[in-house]
C-alpha cells in the first residue's frame, strides 16, 4: 500500500499588505526532503509514524509554504496546485493521498476555497482515491471538501495536538484504502465569525479551563467520538481574516457508513455551539491600551503579559506596530520587554554597535495604515544573528509537556536589543518576532526581572507563556488582526453572520449540511 504525502500550509489574511505574487514567495520541499524537514511532532511526522507502523509505504511528494501571510495570487496558486497534481501523478501508482493542510488558505479569486480546489484537481487527475487530511483548528473547509476529504483537524486552540491528529489520519487512511471503514461526513456551517481570542479550548489553570465554553463543548465532542461507528468529530473555529464564504465556525462529524448518525451528532454540537455564542465574547476581556498598561503597572505580581492583538504575525500582520511601545513610554512604565519587527532599526543598531546611544524611529517600516513610527533614543544592549532554540512548550509543536526530541530551531533574522525609557528593552528583529519565551531568553531578557512583557499574538503565545506569567491582559490594538471585524472590507464573507449581524436568528434546521463519502 502506497500513500502520497502532500503539504500545503498557509493561513491567509486577506487584508495584509505583504502578498505572495511571484514564485520567489513559494517555499517548496520535494521528495524525501518533505519527511526530513517535517516536525516530528507535527501533522506529517505523526502521519508518517502511524503509516509505517501499519506497514504502509509513505510516498513524500511535495510540501509548499509561502513567505508572506497575505493573499496568494491566482497565478501563483494555480502553479502550486499544478505542481502538486504533477508530483502525485509522477509518484504513482498510489492507493491514497494524505494532505497536511492548514485549511485557512484563501487565494485570490476564484480560488477562495484553495485547499478544496487542490483536492478537486487531484481527484480529477487521479480518480476517486481515498483522501484524508489534517487541518489547523482555524480551517475554513468547504462543503465539497468535507464530503470528499476525511478531515482530522486540531481539536485544540492553542494548537498542541498536531502529532496526535497526524497519528489518527495515518491510522484511518489505510483502513479506508483496505475497505475496513467507509467514512461519511456531515458538515454544518455555524454562522459565527470568531472571535479567535474567545475560542480557547484549554488553559494551564484547571479552574479557568473548566469555564471555557469550547472546553466544555470539546468534552461533548470527545464523548461523541466514543460512540460505536464514530470515526471523528470536530469543532472548527474558522478564520475571520480569510475573506471566504466559509470563514465562520463549523462542525464536522464523520462516521463509518452511517450518515444518519453523522448528521445527528453534527446537528447536536452545532446547535450547542450557537446557543453558547455569547460566551465566546466573555472568555477574555479586551482592554484599551492605556487601561491594560496601567493594570500591569499596578500589579503586585510580575511579570504581567500584555497581548498586542491587532498586530499578530500569526495572523499575517507585519509585527511592526509601535502602538503599545508609544503608550508604555508616555505612561512611564518600567522594567518592560517587547518585540518589534523593524529591519531599518536593526541595521541602524548594527552600524552603531553594542553600547552605542542611538536615536531612531521605531515601527511602521512595513504598514502605516494603522499607526506611525515612534522616534526614541536608547542604548544598544545586544546584537545577534536571530537564530535560537525553541525548547518548548510551544504552539503547534507539541503538547503541554516538553518533549526533548521535538526541540527545534528558529531564525528571525538579525536582532538588536535597544534599551529605552526606564529599562524598557525593545527586541528588534529583521524578519519575524517570537511568541515563545525562548525568543526573549535568547535575546538576554530575564523574564523574572520584568514587570511587563509584551507579545504580538492572539492565542499562540499561551502554550509557552501561561505557565510563567502572573497574569495576561489582552489589548485592543490597531492592525490587520484587529478584533473589530466590522472594520474589515470583506468581499466574499457569507452574510448574515454573528456578531457582525447581532440580531441574527439561526437554528440548525437552517444549516447547509453536506453529506458524502470521504
Amino acid at each position: 500500500m502506497r500513500i502520497g504525502i502532500v503539504g500545503l500550509s498557509h493561513e491567509t489574511n486577506s487584508f495584509a499588505l505583504e502578498r505572495n505574487d511571484d514564485a520567489a514567495a513559494v517555499h517548496l520541499s520535494a521528495g524525501p526532503e518533505v519527511l526530513r524537514r517535517a516536525h516530528p511532532r507535527g501533522f506529517i511526522g505523526g502521519f508518517a509514524e502511524a503509516a509505517q507502523e501499519a506497514g504502509v509505504e509513505p510516498v513524500p511528494v511535495v510540501s509548499i509554504g509561502f513567505a508572506h501571510g497575505g493573499p496568494v495570487s491566482a497565478s501563483v496558486f494555480a502553479a502550486c496546485r499544478d505542481r502538486i497534481v504533477a508530483g502525485l501523478q509522477a509518484a504513482g501508482p498510489l492507493d491514497g493521498v494524505f494532505f497536511a493542510f492548514h485549511g485557512a488558505m484563501v487565494a485570490e479569486a476564484p480560488y477562495t476555497d484553495a485547499e478544496g480546489d487542490v483536492a478537486r484537481a487531484v481527484r480529477a487527475a487521479l480518480g476517486p482515491l481515498p483522501m484524508a487530511a489534517t487541518y489547523d483548528f482555524h480551517a475554513i473547509t468547504s462543503a465539497w471538501e468535507a464530503a470528499h476529504v476525511v478531515a482530522f483537524p486540531n481539536n485544540t486552540n492553542p494548537h498542541i495536538d498536531a502529532y496526535e491528529r497526524g497519528l489518527e489520519a495515518g491510522t484511518r487512511l489505510p483502513q479506508m484504502i483496505a475497505g475496513v471503514i467507509r467514512p461519511v461526513t456531515c458538515r454544518i456551517f455555524v454562522p459565527i465569525l470568531g472571535p479567535n481570542i474567545g475560542q480557547s479550548t484549554w488553559s494551564h489553570l484547571p479552574d479557568q479551563e473548566a469555564r471555557l465554553p469550547l472546553y466544555q463543548l470539546n468534552l461533548q465532542r470527545e464523548a461523541m467520538e466514543q460512540l460505536p461507528g464514530v470515526i471523528n468529530v470536530t469543532l472548527l473555529g474558522g478564520y475571520g481574516y480569510g475573506d471566504s464564504p466559509d470563514a465562520g465556525m463549523s462542525v464536522l462529524a464523520c462516521t463509518d457508513d452511517d450518515p444518519a448518525l453523522a448528521r445527528r451528532l453534527a446537528r447536536d454540537l452545532a446547535q450547542g455551539l450557537w446557543e453558547r455564542r455569547a460566551e465566546l465574547l466573555a472568555v477574555r476581556p479586551i482592554l484599551p491600551i492605556d487601561a491594560g498598561i496601567q493594570a500591569a503597572m499596578a500589579s503586585g505580581e510580575r511579570p504581567v503579559m500584555l497581548v498586542d492583538l491587532g498586530d499578530d504575525p500569526g495572523s499575517a500582520c507585519p509585527a511592526d506596530s509601535p502602538a503599545v511601545l508609544a503608550r508604555l513610554l508616555a505612561l512611564g512604565a518600567r522594567d518592560v520587554a517587547l518585540t518589534l519587527r523593524d529591519a531599518p532599526a536593526v541595521d541602524a543598531a548594527m552600524a552603531a554597535g553594542v553600547g552605542a546611544e542611538l536615536t531612531v524611529p521605531l515601527g511602521g517600516s512595513i504598514d502605516r495604515r494603522f499607526y506611525q513610527p515612534v522616534t526614541v533614543t536608547g542604548r544598544v544592549r545586544l546584537l545577534d544573528d536571530g537564530e535560537y532554540a525553541v525548547l518548548g512548550p510551544t504552539h503547534g509543536g507539541w503538547g503541554r509537556q516538553v518533549t526533548g526530541g521535538a526541540f527545534t530551531r528558529a531564525q528571525v533574522g538579525p536582532r538588536a536589543v535597544l534599551r529605552v525609557g526606564d529599562r524598557i528593552d525593545v527586541v528588534l528583529s529583521r524578519h519575524g518576532t517570537g511568541k515563545d519565551r525562548d525568543f526573549f531568553k535568547s535575546a538576554g531578557v530575564i523574564l523574572e526581572e520584568k514587570q511587563i512583557l509584551v507579545v504580538k499574538s492572539n492565542q499562540a503565545h499561551r502554550a509557552s507563556f501561561d505557565p510563567v506569567v502572573a497574569r495576561t491582559v489582552e489589548l485592543a490594538t490597531p492592525g490587520v488582526s484587529t478584533v473589530d471585524y466590522a472594520s474589515l472590507p470583506y468581499q466574499h464573507l457569507r452574510r448574515p453572520i454573528w456578531p457582525l449581524d447581532a440580531d441574527l436568528e439561526w437554528h440548525v434546521d437552517q444549516a447547509d449540511a453536506a453529506n458524502g463519502p470521504g
